[in-house]
C-alpha cells in the first residue's frame, strides 16, 4: 500500500516540503495538501524600531507591508526565516530554531535600542513580555491572523479509511486545529517540529508521535522519512 503523507502548512511551504520529500523517498508516495491555516493580514502600525524580531516567515512579509526600513537588524527564529529576511533587505541574525531560544539569545547579547516583534495573532513564547522583563524594550506588533481551515475532502477521506497516514506538524496552532477534526479511523502518525508541538496534540488523536531532533525543516524531513521507513517495514 502506498504511504500517505498529509501536509497542513500553507500551500507554498507545503510544496517545498513535498518536493524535498519526493526527492529523498525511494518509492511511491501519496502526498495530500490540506492547509489548516490561512494567513490573513490585519490592520497594524509600528513605530520605527531599531531592530525587528521574526518568529515566523510570515513576519517578514508583514514587516514589508508595514513599510519597515530595509537594513534593519532582524533577529530570526531560524535559518529559513533568516534567508527570507536577508532577501527582503534586512540584516538577519539567525536564532536556534524556536522562540524561547531566540529570546535567550537576544537577552544574552544585551542589545540597545527598541525592538518590534512582528507576529501573528496566535503566538507562543511570550517574546515581547520576556524581553521587556529583561530590560530590553520590545513592542508587540500583531500584523496577521492565522485563520483556521478545515481538512480538505481528500484529507478527510484518507483519515476515514483503515490505513496509516502521516502528518508532519510544524506548529502548535496546526496541532490544535487538527485535534478538533478527529477522531480518525486511520492509524495516524505525527511528526512534530518540537516538544511544544507534541504537547499540543491531543492524546486521543494519536499516541504515535515522533519529534524532530531540531526545530527546522531539514530535521522535519529526516524525521518524516524515518517514520515512512518504519511504516513500510511494518507492512
Amino acid at each position: 500500500m502506498t504511504p500517505t503523507v498529509i501536509l497542513t502548512r500553507p500551500q507554498a511551504q507545503s510544496e517545498r516540503f513535498a518536493q524535498a520529500l519526493r526527492a529523498q523517498w525511494d518509492g511511491p508516495i501519496e502526498i495530500i495538501h490540506a492547509p489548516l491555516i490561512k494567513i490573513v493580514p490585519v490592520a497594524a502600525s509600528c513605530a520605527k524600531p531599531d531592530a525587528v524580531i521574526f518568529t515566523s516567515a510570515n513576519g517578514v512579509s508583514a514587516a514589508k507591508r508595514l513599510g519597515l526600513l530595509k537594513g534593519l537588524a532582524a533577529w530570526c527564529v531560524g535559518s529559513k526565516t533568516a534567508e527570507l529576511a536577508r532577501a527582503a533587505g534586512f540584516e538577519p541574525i539567525t536564532g536556534p530554531g524556536d522562540a524561547s531560544g531566540l529570546v535567550s539569545a537576544i537577552v544574552a547579547a544585551k542589545p540597545s535600542g527598541t525592538f518590534a516583534h512582528i507576529r501573528g495573532k496566535h503566538a507562543r513564547g511570550d517574546v515581547s513580555a520576556r524581553l521587556n522583563a529583561a530590560g530590553i524594550r520590545c513592542e508587540d506588533v500583531v500584523a496577521y491572523d492565522q485563520v483556521a481551515l478545515s481538512l480538505t475532502p481528500e484529507a478527510k477521506s484518507a483519515v476515514s479509511a483503515r490505513q496509516s497516514v502521516i502528518f508532519p506538524l510544524f506548529s502548535p496552532r496546526t496541532a490544535t486545529i487538527l485535534n478538533s477534526a478527529g477522531p480518525f479511523v486511520a492509524q495516524v502518525h505525527f511528526v512534530a517540529l518540537s516538544d511544544a508541538v507534541k504537547q499540543a496534540i491531543a492524546p486521543e488523536i494519536s499516541q504515535q508521535i515522533a519529534v524532530a531532533t531540531a526545530p527546522n525543516g531539514k530535521a522535519m524531513l529526516s524525521a518524516t522519512l524515518q517514520v515512512l521507513q518504519k511504516e513500510i517495514r511494518r507492512r
